[in-house]
């Protein structure tokens, strides 16, 4: 789920393109793999992975409202 929001899949629907959620998969591929290299536990990679979950969620709901303010 987290690796489809950050390929730029909608929580509300819309369209999404699977290079995208590619993309989120590496990144958080990428994210777990630098964690477990600096020896952090369990708890915290979860935390960091739910924080960037929530980062990319709140950005597409910025860029949603963004995009209906700007052609009303």
């Amino acid at each position: 789920m987290t690796a489809a929001v950050l390929g730029g899949v909608s929580f509300k629907g819309g369209a999404g393109k699977v290079w995208g959620v590619i993309t989120g998969v590496l990144i958080l591929g990428v994210l777990s793999s630098g964690m477990q290299i600096i020896g952090l536990g369990t708890y915290p990679q979860y935390v960091a992975k739910g924080l960037v979950l929530l980062a990319a969620v709140g950005f597409d709901n910025y860029q949603k409202t963004a995009k209906v303010k700007k052609t009303s």
